[in-house]
């Protein structure tokens, strides 16, 4: 029985990975930490559907450990003097403006699944780690990271007609923010998302990030999307909490099952 259970981890392992080298080659360049994170869990499709037929439920608690794991090396990571001598963001004194509809936002439940409703409906769900601080806003809700190096929005797009045009307002955001901004190239997802990807400087402090954003159909002709800023020096050090997070979002639809 423990020789099949070995068995079984290294094929869900197998698998995981082979999803996110796909994931992690749509659009031309091969990309790693928070922004392959991003592509690998909002690509979905075909590729998708394999492995959630191979992983099945253990999904979720296997990615749930890597986020664990992740943590304790990221803590790691920070005693080191490449960590220290190095600078560093903190998203709670700088946040960018990507997707925030006003500047009043009020504190937010940690650790709970965070849902933006729209006529007393659900509409688009997300759910952060416990000890990201989260605020909410009227159409938006924001979370930073607990050392302030991540920091990340979803919200409802409103006053505009398509995803195109949803997209250039989360572009606009980030060129608000941020200065040097490149982007990388524009993905359409197989389930009709717009995934961006690029990097940049914070304006006030001139540290270095990376950026992800979706643009989405949440359903009932709603537009949402969800976006990720990450001190660049840490990206490798959350893409699991990030992949995760992402994985946790919900649209109209999924409230109904």
């Amino acid at each position: 029985m423990a020789r099949l259970g070995i068995l079984g981890a290294v094929a869900l392992a197998v698998a995981m990975l082979a999803l996110d080298a796909r994931a992690g080659r749509r659009g031309g360049a091969v990309r790693g930490g928070v922004r392959g994170a991003v592509v690998g869990e909002m690509v979905g499709g075909e590729d998708a559907a394999k492995a959630g037929a191979v992983v099945g439920a253990t999904r979720g608690a296997v990615q749930r450990t890597a986020v664990v794991a992740e943590t304790r090396s990221r803590a790691q990571y920070e005693t080191t003097n490449e960590y220290q001598n190095a600078p560093h963001s903190n998203f709670n004194e700088e946040p960018p403006e990507v997707m925030v509809t006003s500047p009043a936002a009020g504190p937010a439940t940690s650790g709970a699944e965070a849902v933006i409703r729209r006529d007393g409906k659900p509409v688009v769900g997300i759910t952060y780690p416990a000890d990201w601080k989260q605020k909410a806003g009227d159409h938006y809700i924001t979370a930073v990271s607990a050392d302030g190096h991540a920091w990340s929005v979803i919200a409802t797009l409103e006053d505009v007609k398509d995803k195109e045009a949803a997209l250039q307002k989360v572009k606009h955001g980030f060129e608000k923010s941020l200065k040097n901004v490149k982007y990388d190239t524009l993905t359409k997802t197989e389930k009709g998302a717009l995934v961006i990807l690029g990097a940049g400087k914070l304006k006030k402090s001139g540290v270095d990030v990376v950026f992800a954003a979706g643009v989405l159909d949440a359903g009932a002709g709603q537009l949402a999307g969800a976006a990720f800023v990450v001190d660049k020096g840490v990206e490798d050090h959350y893409k699991e909490a990030v992949r995760y997070i992402c994985q946790t979002i919900r649209r109209t639809k999924d409230f109904a099952k």
